[in-house]
């Protein structure tokens, strides 16, 4: 059978999947995530869940269609609500907005302990980072991947520790500034350009940008710092 092909974001978002995972993933959607994974024997058993039933019908002759039905079950939810049945250690949250993965995050029925979240937002990164270091949550790795945009991908686990970050951190992620790279001073320039554009316009509206001039000098900091580096390497 042919081998299901992923673009390089869902690539990645399955390279962050622990062998012998039990995998939820969460708004499925064909369920590609868990096929890919289950054919490559990376993953001991799914689930693949959806709040509509139509995308999860295509999941489910997906799944059919691979011959993997004893190794991925299908699950008609509201986000994690009832995935705890299916006892997962990886949970996927990907291709949704940061303030949407918050909430499933919020109203979950699922145990926090002793699971990896794998989560790619699509707006609002800055917000989810804020919101899983406020909760308890640790981010133990990022990625930044190019797939027609840029994307951030976070790993995280629970363990009810307050975490503090500055601001450029959470627009940016820890761990990517950390690594550095050609990504990381692609999203920085990114993000560069928001703040400027968000600061002159709340000049013209008259308001503070205190806290967006300071952003802003984090973020070109970074970018000084991170540039040199590269320049030095090509030396």
């Amino acid at each position: 059978m042919t081998e299901l092909q992923l673009d390089k974001r869902m690539k990645c978002i399955a390279d962050c999947v622990p062998d012998g995972a039990i995998l939820a993933d969460i708004g499925t959607d064909h369920g590609k995530l868990p096929v890919y994974l289950a054919m490559k024997g990376r993953i001991k058993r799914a689930v693949a869940a959806d709040i509509n039933e139509m995308p999860l019908q295509k999941a489910v002759n997906n799944i059919k269609k691979h011959g993997l039905t004893d190794v991925i079950e299908t699950c008609l939810t509201d986000g994690l609500k009832g995935i705890e049945k299916f006892t997962p250690d990886c949970v996927v949250i990907a291709g949704m907005g940061g303030e949407l993965i918050e909430q499933i995050l919020e109203e979950s029925t699922l145990p926090k302990g002793g699971v990896k979240y794998v989560l790619q937002p699509m707006t609002k990164e800055d917000s989810l980072s804020r919101y899983l270091c406020k909760n308890g949550y640790v981010i133990t790795d990022e990625h930044i991947v190019f797939e027609g945009k840029l994307y951030r991908i976070i790993c995280a686990e629970y363990t009810g520790e307050i975490t503090q970050m500055t601001e450029s951190m959470h627009y940016l992620g820890r761990k990517n500034i950390e690594k550095g790279g050609e990504m990381l001073i692609a999203l920085t320039e990114k993000v560069l350009e928001r703040t400027e554009v968000k600061i002159a316009g709340r000049r013209m509206a008259g308001l503070d940008v205190t806290e967006e001039k300071a952003l802003l000098a984090e973020l070109q900091e970074i970018k000084f710092r991170h540039f040199e580096k590269k320049e030095g390497e090509t030396l």
